[in-house]
């Protein structure tokens, strides 16, 4: 099995931070419902009312860090704007489950550990494993979040939700039965 564990530098964010108000401007892409993404639109106002400096500057890779109910209020958009920005793994203190959902349903694992915020700042490098919970911090302490299940690690590692299903029910000998 293949590690799943992925190191990249933070960008945090505090508490509070919502999803259609402040990791994107909801207003630009209400209209978009049951059409395509307009993926450079995403890019450019992603996290951009908080740090105007980050969609020039994350990398593919970075990680975010956030506070307490991080991404309230939001549509499948603002998971598919992180995304699509390069981030490859959001940790939260604590967030709606909906947002987890649609995250994964993107191929953006979100995890969340209490108190993370007081043990990262903004450009620390650290490491996060969503099948072991692992997170390793740039002092090398480690914290521990809820592990990924293993449907969730196989809806991560196939790229999203759609990508899951299409791999499960065009699997050699499943006849289109899912498997079980």
């Amino acid at each position: 099995m293949t590690s799943t564990a992925m190191q990249g530098r933070v960008w945090k964010f505090g508490d509070q931070v919502s999803g259609d108000d402040g990791i994107i401007d909801f207003s630009a892409v209400r209209d978009g419902f049951g059409k395509p993404f307009d993926v450079p639109l995403l890019k450019s106002m992603c996290f951009r009312r908080l740090n105007p400096r980050f969609p020039q500057e994350v990398q593919l890779g970075d990680i975010v860090v956030a506070g307490q109910n991080f991404a309230h209020h939001n549509h499948i958009e603002v998971s598919a704007a992180i995304k699509l920005s390069g981030i490859a793994v959001v940790v939260v203190e604590s967030c709606e489950s909906g947002f987890v959902r649609r995250a994964l349903s993107q191929g953006l694992p979100i995890l969340t550990v209490p108190g993370i915020t007081a043990h990262v700042e903004d450009g620390d490098t650290i490491t996060v494993d969503p099948a072991t919970g692992r997170i390793g911090l740039a002092d090398g302490s480690v914290l521990q979040a809820q592990q990924f299940s293993d449907r969730m690690l196989a809806i991560w590692r196939a790229g999203g939700l759609v990508a899951a299903l299409q791999q499960e029910f065009q699997s050699p000998g499943t006849n289109g039965e899912p498997s079980r």
